[in-house]
């Protein structure tokens, strides 16, 4: 049975074309351990368009996939004749990509798949649908009953962590308590020791404010909120500096295995500029490995099949290595 769940996310955006392309792109030993989610004819078409790369057939559920020559594409009820209409937001188009995580939390979840990868979503699509989430990450950690989850981008050794994600900037203040800046850190701790397989990881947290609040001027969760959450942590004998001006913290990020940022611009702009397009957003704190792209659906250019894949081929891989190591550790026990 295929180890790796992909769904295939929005039909409206670029999902759908870097899943396709990525897929074409990995060697023959991930691909073979592949099934994707996703109405079926629209995969065929789209295949098509891009000089049919794969040979995808559609299965009605994962144990037929194993019997299957090609890729298979699990058909998920009520979507199988679904078409396109690239660039919009649609209450369709948020039905499939939330039915296809779904699909994959349930597969993991159940043993049938090891490591689920998405393709991206448009929130405000999942929304129409009735998915009340903020994204993708909190709707899988919601589905997988976890409490304790992380969001974190990774780009090689570059390794981020956010303590908000989702949320209005002006609300960032108010949700930030020391209780959730020290499980935040804990997560990235164990997500590091866990799944990127660093012993005794150092960690840096950065600031709230600009300057650290410069001593109380610009306001005071460093001294109030975050330097205390930073000495409990480290009377677990957990090796964390901060908190740091990001500006001051992000061009020494080599000294760090990990660095946990307070919002989601905050640490999203250093990585992405960093990674040059490579980098993977993945979910730490689940039973399962769970890795994304690092970009949007790009309504913009989605149905001229000029998606740049070099993310999701970075997910796919970064599922496939993990999912290897959790069964390695299983083997083990």
């Amino acid at each position: 049975m295929p180890s790796i769940f992909i769904s295939t996310g929005d039909p409206n955006g670029v999902g759908p074309e870097v899943t396709l392309k990525a897929v074409a792109i990995v060697p023959e030993k991930i691909r073979s351990q592949i099934i994707l989610a996703g109405p079926f004819q629209a995969l065929q078409e789209l295949n098509y368009l891009l000089g049919e790369p794969l040979g995808l057939v559609r299965v009605e559920s994962i144990k037929q996939a194993g019997l299957m020559r090609g890729i298979p594409v699990l058909d998920l009820d009520g979507i199988r004749e679904c078409r396109p209409s690239f660039g919009r937001v649609t209450s369709d188009a948020g039905l499939i990509a939330g039915r296809g995580i779904t699909a994959g939390v349930a597969a993991c979840l159940q043993g049938d798949t090891q490591a689920l990868v998405t393709a991206p979503v448009s929130k405000e699509a999942l929304h129409l649908a009735g998915y009340q989430y903020p994204g993708q990450t909190e709707m899988i950690a919601a589905l997988a009953k976890t409490e304790h989850n992380i969001m974190i981008l990774a780009a090689d050794k570059l390794r981020v962590g956010l303590t908000t994600t989702h949320t209005a900037l002006r609300r960032v203040g108010d949700l930030i308590t020391k209780e959730l800046v020290v499980e935040k850190i804990l997560a990235l701790y164990d997500a590091l020791r866990t799944w990127f397989e660093v012993v005794e990881p150092h960690l840096g947290v950065t600031s709230l404010n600009p300057h650290a609040s410069d001593g109380g001027i610009f306001g005071d969760e460093e001294a109030r909120i975050i330097t205390p959450a930073i000495e409990e942590v480290r009377s677990q004998r957990i090796n964390v500096e901060g908190p740091l001006p990001a500006d001051a913290l992000f061009p020494r990020w080599k000294e760090y295995d990990g660095v946990l940022a307070m919002y989601h611009d905050q640490g999203m702009i250093p990585i992405k500029m960093a990674a040059l397009g490579r980098a993977v957003n993945f979910t730490g704190g689940l039973p399962f490995p769970r890795t994304s792209p690092d970009h949007g659906t790009a309504f913009d250019i989605a149905g001229k099949l000029k998606a740049d894949p070099k993310s999701m081929i970075q997910a796919i891989q970064t599922a496939n290595e993990f999912s290897q190591r959790a069964l390695q550790a299983d083997t083990q026990k």
